[in-house]
């Protein structure tokens, strides 16, 4: 989603529940700002179309089920078919867990292999409770939001850390996304000289080139030496630029190759990749 000056707003999904439903997640940080995107447009810019918006966050509980043996979890748990062919990529099927009436989504915060499950707000600890008893023969295990980030950051996901206002869809690495055909929000100023630079910074991968993992809170300005990146943006806080596991992102501007760079500092057990 962006915003009428060509920059990205906010990343989500939108699902088709039915002819004329739709349904729309937003990154948890703007998801009043994206609600007061929407009825503006509806009441300011557009209002001759007969569309109505309505936030339903506090009537659902959700959660997400991901892992390389998540869809054998829910052969057990749902009451529907889990095959690719049935339930492809980006799909969204109605279904049943421990006789709950239940919304399945084949989408992917992590990278891998996962589905995004929604109920009724009352049922989610049945549901919950459902999906860990299926996953008991797996191992199954709960895992919390550092996982979760660390896991997007790998998939090279963007998130709140990314979206800070000044970067183009380009910018992200999400240039194929935006349609040369069809009318939206943004698209004019999209096309501004500056927003086409070839020189702006893009969002890079980062791994640690001794592999060994570096402390939660290292800065891109000490521990990339001879790199620099401008605005370090992606780890466990806004100023970190690489995670505990290993990896992280930033930006970083068109004079490194990428992915060939690498750099070292002298005197330091630091260096970096950029990939």
């Amino acid at each position: 989603m962006l915003r009428e000056d060509g920059f990205v707003f906010d990343d989500g999904t939108t699902s088709r529940l039915g002819e004329n439903q739709y349904l729309m997640t937003t990154t948890t940080a703007n998801a009043v700002a994206v609600m007061q995107h929407l009825e503006f447009h509806l009441q300011a810019v557009w209002p001759e179309l007969d569309v109505q918006v309505t936030s339903v966050t506090d009537q659902f509980a959700g959660m997400a089920l991901a892992g390389p043996l998540s869809r054998k979890v829910l052969k057990v748990a749902a009451d529907i078919a889990m095959d690719n062919d049935s339930f492809p990529y980006l799909g969204v099927r109605e279904a049943h867990i421990a006789g709950i009436a239940v919304r399945i989504f084949r989408i992917s915060f992590s990278g891998e292999l996962a589905y995004e499950i929604l109920c009724e707000a009352d049922h989610g600890v049945t549901v919950w409770e459902a999906l860990m008893a299926a996953g008991e023969q797996h191992d199954i295990i709960a895992y919390g939001t550092e996982a979760l980030a660390n896991l997007r950051i790998e998939k090279g996901h963007v998130a709140g850390a990314e979206l800070d206002g000044r970067t183009t869809p380009d910018d992200l690495g999400m240039g194929r996304m935006v349609s040369s055909k069809k009318d939206f929000i943004g698209r004019h100023m999209l096309q501004r000289p500056a927003m086409q630079r070839p020189d702006r910074e893009k969002l890079v991968g980062l791994v640690p080139v001794d592999g060994k993992p570096k402390p939660a809170g290292t800065r891109s300005d000490n521990w990339l030496g001879l790199i620099k990146l401008p605005q370090p943006k992606s780890g466990p806080s806004h100023s970190t630029c690489l995670d505990s596991g290993g990896h992280g992102a930033g930006r970083a501007d068109s004079s490194f190759d990428v992915p060939a760079t690498e750099q070292s500092r002298q005197g330091s057990c630091c260096s970096s990749r950029l990939h």
